[in-house]
């Protein structure tokens, strides 16, 4: 989770999918062709910039909308 004092909390929910749609970090990988790594990174909430091409790749490979992979809270 990314932390701002001055404004608020982005929360990355990727984690959940894979639990919910039961795939691997591994298969979310090949199918969306995001490096595993980047997928750990925002599995664990280490990302800083967000960039919106990986975004758009895992969307599509979830069949989600951005709102199921990233929560803003004040």
């Amino acid at each position: 989770m990314y932390n701002s004092v001055n404004y608020g909390k982005i929360k990355f929910k990727l984690k959940g999918i894979l639990e919910k749609e039961k795939m691997s970090k591994n298969h979310l990988s090949v199918i969306s062709g995001v490096r595993f790594d980047t997928i750990q990174r925002y599995i664990k909430g280490d990302i800083v910039k967000v960039d919106l091409d990986i975004i758009c790749r895992l969307c599509k490979a979830l069949n989600c909308n951005i709102e199921d992979i990233i929560e803003y809270k004040k």
